[in-house]
């Protein structure tokens, strides 16, 4: 396994043993990825992979009522596994994990029809920090 998958697996241990959604071995996430903003955008991928897995599987045996099975799934705090959910809301004033999260919402809300609630201390556009446009003549 890479020491990155470790890392993520021990910190989301620690988190889901402590309960306290904090960034254990904070120094080695630092070293390992970069940065904490990147450690939490592969947290994001880790949940938005198991999300998506879980909304194909409601896909595939449609629940009475789908847009609130989505909703279940993408508010679970366990969907990813123990401690990522804690861990993603606890730092969701992070800009990137923001933007990531409502692209995530949006794409749900385009492809699927499904409304994803926005919570009350996030705005509701949200774009990515380092976003520019990419076309010639573009500000």
């Amino acid at each position: 396994m890479s020491p990155k998958f470790l890392l993520v697996r021990e910190v989301l241990a620690e988190t889901a043993r402590t309960g306290r959604p904090e960034i254990a071995r904070r120094g080695d996430v630092e070293a390992a990825f970069g940065s904490v903003e990147a450690f939490l955008l592969a947290l994001h991928h880790r949940w938005r992979t198991a999300l998506f897995a879980r909304i194909d599987a409601q896909l595939e045996d449609s629940p009475a009522d789908f847009d609130a099975a989505v909703v279940a799934a993408w508010t679970d705090p366990t969907t990813g596994g123990r401690g990522l959910r804690a861990l993603l809301d606890a730092h969701a004033d992070s800009p990137a994990l923001a933007a990531a999260q409502e692209r995530e919402r949006l794409l749900l809300q385009r492809t699927l029809g499904v409304e994803i609630p926005v919570p009350a201390s996030r705005p509701r556009s949200v774009t990515h920090p380092t976003a520019r446009r990419w076309w010639r003549g573009a500000a």
